[in-house]
């Protein structure tokens, strides 16, 4: 027999005496030999630093991308105001943006009076974060400077109708959030209306049907969405004062209900849900507007797209049991840590327009904007239990996954001691 294999052969006898002798010496060969508290301290502490990590890369990207903004091509500066975008969506960064202030509203007022289609609506995208993300200190001098250029891209035929549809939604927002003045709110409803007032219906009663009214659909009904989520946040006196002063009022906004566009007819029925919540005693209910609402709430015409009868039918199955039974629908939405609930129009409206302006970045502002927490109707101050927790990387998920496994392998070894204990009894 070869040497290699009786040599081999011996290796393995000698190994087993020396595991079998270190066992009974009491040896542990799984050296787990530390106790649970280091291993959790090291496991915060790798935590931490790839969180600060994450955090220090984050804010150097968006140095950067600040720096993009200055790009001579209308395309780069674009590109870079959607980048903005995305980064502000993700986390609180008041810290970092804070010394740039004035930079930022003019990169964004300029976009917006001098910029192209997709430099605007990359600009009027990003206006509501970084107001929210500058600090309070400094969004009175960020409002004045970027909501006349925001007013005056709502209306510019120049543009494209999509980029003044999403003009008019930032405006709302941005409004809504952080506009105090009231005089200042009428005024841009008044400019709203301005816009949505092609149409309303012809002298004899009748609609306007045209290439025109149809392809300004979207334009129009975002101008009357943003309307009535600023008439939703008015006080109740300004309200009243709104309706019954300025047009539309309740002669002009049942008329809305039988426009050519989809998007109008729809967010006229929100906006005389809204209305009629603001200013329930000038209300009016004619068997007219109900026999429409019942009409719309059962539209079954085949001319119009299955995708758009099954929407329409949905929302106005809602308001027609509004108007008959006075019951708004409520809704319970995760906001983060906290529940917010949404129980009138004029509240469902507003959060719908939070959460289309500022994306994913309505969780991530939620504990720390306090203008935020004020529109949503939330507590001033979070708890400390409910702040957010960060997310742990792939490194981290596996190390907490190792030492979670270890732990109970070690558990369920003494309780398999202790019931063999037992069994031999």
């Amino acid at each position: 027999m070869p040497k290699g294999k009786r040599k081999g052969k011996y290796e393995h006898r000698r190994t087993e005496q020396e595991y079998s002798s270190e066992e009974d010496a009491g040896i542990d060969m799984t050296n787990d030999n530390y106790s649970e508290t280091s291993g959790q301290s090291d496991l915060k502490s790798i935590h931490d630093e790839g969180e600060n990590d994450s955090q220090e890369k984050l804010e150097e990207k968006v140095l950067e991308i600040i720096d993009g903004l200055s790009a001579r091509a209308n395309a780069a500066r674009a590109s870079a105001l959607v980048s903005l975008r995305a980064a502000l969506q993700r986390r609180y960064l008041a810290p970092v943006l804070s010394n740039q202030r004035a930079t930022l509203a003019d990169h964004v007022a300029r976009a917006l009076r001098r910029g192209r289609d997709a430099e605007r609506r990359a600009a009027a995208a990003v206006a509501p974060l970084l107001a929210l993300q500058i600090g309070e200190e400094g969004t009175e001098e960020f409002m004045a400077e970027v909501r006349p250029a925001l007013v005056a891209a709502c209306t510019d035929k120049t543009s494209s109708l999509e980029t003044r549809a999403e003009c008019c939604s930032s405006l709302a927002a941005l409004c809504y959030l952080l506009e105090e003045d009231v005089n200042e709110i009428l005024e841009i409803m008044q400019m709203y209306e301005t816009i949505f007032s092609s149409c309303y219906l012809k002298g004899d009663g009748s609609v306007k049907v045209s290439g025109a009214a149809v392809e300004e659909g979207a334009w129009c009904g975002a101008a009357l969405d943003a309307w009535s989520v600023l008439l939703g946040g008015l006080p109740a006196p300004a309200a009243q004062h709104a309706l019954q002063a300025a047009p539309p009022g309740w002669a002009r906004l049942p008329g809305l209900l039988r426009a050519a566009a989809l998007d109008v007819r729809l967010a006229a029925g929100a906006a005389l849900a809204v209305a009629h919540e603001a200013a329930p005693h000038l209300a009016e209910r004619p068997h007219e507007l109900l026999d429409l609402l019942e009409q719309l709430a059962r539209d079954s015409h085949k001319y119009r797209a299955k995708r758009d009868r099954k929407l329409q039918r949905a929302t106005f199955r809602d308001i027609l049991k509004y108007f008959e039974e006075d019951a708004a629908p409520s809704v319970a939405v995760r906001v983060g840590a906290e529940t917010l609930q949404c129980d009138t129009w004029a509240a469902l409206g507003a959060y719908a327009a939070l959460a289309a302006a500022l994306g994913a970045g309505l969780q991530a502002l939620a504990p720390h904007a306090r203008p935020l927490r004020a529109a949503l109707g939330l507590d001033d101050v979070l708890p400390a239990d409910a702040l957010p927790k960060a997310k742990l990387n792939k490194l981290q998920r596996h190390l907490q996954n190792t030492a979670a496994c270890k732990a109970r392998t070690l558990a369920r070894n003494k309780n398999r001691d202790k019931r063999s204990a037992a069994l031999a009894l």
